[in-house]
């Protein structure tokens, strides 16, 4: 009887009891493709690199270069596509995990987080950067000038004088504040709001610009207290009348202020330099003043000096007394000292009575506080114009008329926190990051959080008008509970005036914050601890609690460690804007699931139908795979659960056309939109063929060229245990996947043609980011490319699965077998195997080509056919045709 006999692909199940005739139990160097066994051809030499170079981690491309980056022990390297044995040294790199890019940015993953380097070519090369943008503490300060109005004159009902301090009548009131308020309005218009300058309280916030335009590192809101409560004040000098009082001779009096700023170290200048290309510059934003003054409210009564002295915070630039016994400091300033200071310089006197203006009641004012979240932008500094000297803010006369229709602030989303992610992945020009770990922000520079003063001096007594006129030094302590911790951290220290700094407005950019402690040392400690609160508006924490500073409570808090401030965020995806691998807005911030996410990878088919062209991210959770589809804003929102498949090994999970292969206790998956199979069921086993155990074997094995001690080209570890520490290559010219694990000598090869797999000898160690192409590195430290093969030829092994030759349980013998295909004479040498138990088999005959012939032997119940072929990329194996003999059929055996 004659059989023609098949030759599929490799295959552990079903049993070999089961299987079809034509199986493979092994496959070196073959695939089935195109109906017959193809040989896997060797892969080009891209490069050669030497052991002292180090070997090739990642490949760096953009439109106008390519670079490989290659890596020894931790220190990197690049060296040019075009000019590979041209090695220029990046820097040391400790303990990476894992290397990716975004445009010119090179981005290290390291255990301390994310280390950026950019290629700014020529002598420079690759421009070390840092983990993070570095924080830049700017101080502001406020320049006031004391203005006062020409004298004029109002009349009202009269009031006798025992009631000159009452509150008005109804009728005075109105004819007061009809007289009054015109002037004062006109006043704030001519002397602030035209001017540029500032009467009433304002917050100060400053961010980062981007050269793509976005906003980040956002600073703590400011409160510069330009007025603590009325402003402006209406002084009377004289008030007469007969027999009661009916006129009275007044002034409007106000601070107008010019704002300031400086970096507080040339240090922070120096570290933000190296950042220009990525920081445009720096934009300082403020609110809109915080009206303590009623412009629709009704004037209340006349009253002294003394009762109403509220203060602002400034260095008093039109002091007319002598800055030689007053030298000028940014202070906390009284209204009634700087009227003296200004128009009364030898016996420091000012006007004894006040209009009491309409004023905003004293919580209508803190919740305006409180509640300010808009900010509106006032300058830009680029890098370059930094400086540590004092410098006015240039503000044009009419900006501030028209604050509110300028650029508003972006609020900031952790942005100071260190993001140390374990995972990256590249795609649409953004980075995404997960299952990372975060190290809460230290906190703000004392500097950067309050207005600045720098001294304190009066006019006492008995006492030198310096005899306070000194410095301390300030530092915010915060307790944030996170993450099941209670966490306590502190920005640096600033020395600001030891006398009256009022430290009256905190905010740390965390809603988990709920303490602070204010440190302030001179020659010995005093704390002031106050609780925070979630702000309504802006990400984080504040304290106001009115115009005077906090009582001293509390006592010196102890920070947290490095390693206490981290924090676990395992289940969430943060993406970058994009061309811009340095801003994570908090749009790009998915939270998938509640499980940890192992890796992410893309595909380029819809999940439905109607879902085309949105391209979704796979996350690959402990949960399962989630899909992330892109939202109406541009950013990715996680839709669903598509399958409850866990990724055991994030570093094989495969991008191909329109799908994704990750490997999973199953096996390996493959997932196309929302549709997910098994692809390697047929050879998942637990206790792979042994071939060395048949009989002479090692004979052929020798055949291959390899040693039979080192060289293990065949299955010897459960499938399983290979892919928790495979790697997958996808060669995209052949359609072929390669299924390879570092130190093991074999891999596996699946043909995306015939969806059928085969295996392949392997010396690889890892692969690069390089599609099309298919790049990896092997154990001789040579750059190879599967997707331009050798031309030439390869040695290539296979044994099939039992044959039963139609009849499993029957006796036969074998007369003759004939190798079919496409191959040339004397190319394939050819043994075959019998066995009549499954579990024994016996060397029945062999030749030196691909004929079995004048052979007579006893008879089995199963074969198996063994051939070693030398094969060219034009040739192939198609199968057997077997010639045999039923012995003994009477009855099953």
């Amino acid at each position: 009887m004659n059989q023609e006999i098949k030759y599929s692909g490799f295959s552990a199940v079903p049993s070999d009891y089961e299987c079809s005739d034509g199986s493979l139990a092994a496959s070196i160097n073959l695939v089935p493709e195109d109906g017959a066994l193809k040989p896997v051809m060797p892969p080009s030499v891209e490069i050669q690199l030497s052991d002292d170079t180090g070997s090739c981690v990642f490949i760096h491309e953009s439109s106008s270069f390519t670079h490989y980056i290659v890596a020894k022990n931790n220190s990197y390297s690049w060296f040019d596509k075009k000019k590979p044995n041209t090695t220029t040294v990046i820097g040391d790199v400790a303990n990476c995990i894992k290397v990716t890019s975004v445009g010119n940015t090179l981005i290290f993953l390291t255990d301390n987080g994310m280390q950026y380097y950019l290629w700014k070519g020529g002598s420079t090369g690759y421009l070390y950067l840092g983990s993070k943008i570095p924080e830049c503490p700017l101080s502001f300060g406020l320049q006031g000038e004391l203005v006062r109005t020409d004298e004029f004159t109002i009349n009202f009902n009269g009031i006798s004088e025992g009631d000159i301090f009452k509150e008005f009548s109804d009728d005075n009131k109105t004819k007061v504040t009809d007289q009054v308020l015109a002037k004062v309005n006109k006043f704030i218009a001519e002397e602030s709001t035209n001017k540029g300058r500032f009467i009433f309280p304002f917050f100060i916030r400053y961010a980062y610009r981007l050269y793509d335009g976005s906003l980040t590192m956002h600073s703590a809101p400011i409160l510069m207290i330009a007025s603590s409560d009325l402003s402006p004040q209406v002084f009377w000098n004289h008030i007469s009348g007969k027999g009661s009082y009916k006129e009275a001779v007044m002034r409007v009096v106000a601070m107008v202020h010019k704002l300031d700023y400086a970096v507080i170290e040339q240090s922070y200048i120096n570290n933000l330099s190296n950042w220009k290309d990525i920081v445009r510059s720096v934009d300082i934003f403020c609110s809109k003043p915080i009206y303590t003054y009623d412009q629709n409210g009704k004037c209340e009564r006349f009253a002294e000096s003394s009762e109403i002295n509220s203060y602002c915070v400034c260095k008093h630039t039109n002091q007319a007394a002598s800055t030689t016994t007053y030298p000028l400091r940014y202070q906390k300033h009284t209204f009634n000292k700087l009227y003296a200071f200004t128009y009364d310089p030898t016996n420091f006197t000012y006007p004894a009575g006040r209009l009491i203006l309409p004023r905003r009641s004293v919580d209508t004012v803190k919740e305006d506080i409180k509640s300010c979240s808009q900010f509106y932008l006032l300058e830009s500094i680029k890098i370059e114009a930094l400086t540590t000297t004092r410098t006015l803010l240039n503000i044009d006369e009419d900006y501030l008329q028209s604050l509110v229709t300028r650029e508003a602030m972006t609020d900031d989303y952790d942005s100071h926190d260190t993001l140390i992610p374990r995972y990256a992945f590249a795609y649409n020009s953004r980075i995404n990051i997960a299952n990372m770990k975060k190290k809460l922000f230290a906190g703000y520079n004392a500097a950067a959080q309050f207005c600045y003063t720098d001294g304190y001096v009066a006019n006492y007594t008995n006492e030198k008008p310096t005899v306070m006129d000194h410095k301390a030094s300030y530092l915010v302590y915060v307790y944030i509970k996170q993450d099941g911790k209670d966490i306590v951290v502190h920005g640096d220290a600033y020395a600001l005036a030891y006398h009256d700094a009022p430290f009256i407005f905190i905010f740390y950019p965390n809603v988990n914050a709920y303490k602070a402690v204010i440190v302030k040392t001179d020659y010995f400690s005093e704390c002031y601890e106050v609780q925070l609160e979630q702000h309504g508006f802006l990400n984080g924490s504040f304290y106001f609690g009115g115009w005077d500073n906090p009582p001293k409570a509390g006592s010196h808090p102890n920070s947290s460690s490095d390693a206490d401030r981290m924090i676990d965020v395992p289940n969430k995806i943060y993406t970058s804007e994009v061309n811009n691998p340095f801003y994570f807005p908090v749009l790009g911030i998915n939270t998938v699931g509640t499980g940890e996410i192992k890796g992410i990878c893309s595909a380029a088919k819809a999940l439905s139908q109607g879902q085309f062209g949105q391209f979704p991210l796979y996350a690959f959770t402990t949960e399962g795979v989630w899909a992330l589809e892109v939202s109406s804003t541009g950013s990715y929102s996680a839709k669903q659960p598509i399958t409850r498949d866990v990724c055991i090994n994030p570093d094989a999970i495969t991008q191909l056309d329109s799908a994704v292969l990750f490997p999973t206790d199953r096996g390996i998956m493959l997932i196309s939109g929302s549709q997910t199979q098994c692809i390697s069921e047929a050879i998942n086993s637990e206790y792979p063929f042994d071939a060395m155990r048949l009989p002479g074997f090692e004979k052929l094995h020798a055949m291959l060229g390899h040693e039979p001690a080192t060289d293990k080209c065949l299955p010897t570890l459960p499938f399983t245990k290979f892919l928790k520490q495979s790697r997958m290559l996808y060669d995209y010219v052949h359609q072929r996947v390669i299924v390879y694990a570092p130190n093991i000598t074999y891999a596996y090869v699946y043909s995306l043609k015939t969806n059928q797999w085969g295996m392949m000898f392997s010396r690889l160690t890892s692969h690069l980011n390089s599609y099309p192409d298919a790049l990896a590195v092997n154990e001789d430290n040579a750059v190879i490319n599967f997707s331009e093969t050798i031309k030439d030829n390869v040695k290539c092994l296979y044994v099939t699965r039992p044959l039963k030759l139609e009849a499993a349980n029957m006796l036969k013998t074998v007369a003759g077998i004939i190798q079919c295909g496409l191959f040339r004479k004397g190319n394939i040498s050819t043994v075959l195997y019998g066995s009549r138990d499954l579990q024994n088999w016996h060397l029945v005959w062999s030749s030196k080509d691909h004929y079995l012939q004048g052979f007579r032997g006893s008879p089995y119940k199963y074969f198996r056919i063994a051939g070693v072929a030398t094969l060219s990329p034009d040739e192939n194996i198609y199968g057997a045709s077997v010639e045999f003999t039923p012995r003994q059929t009477n009855k099953p055996r």
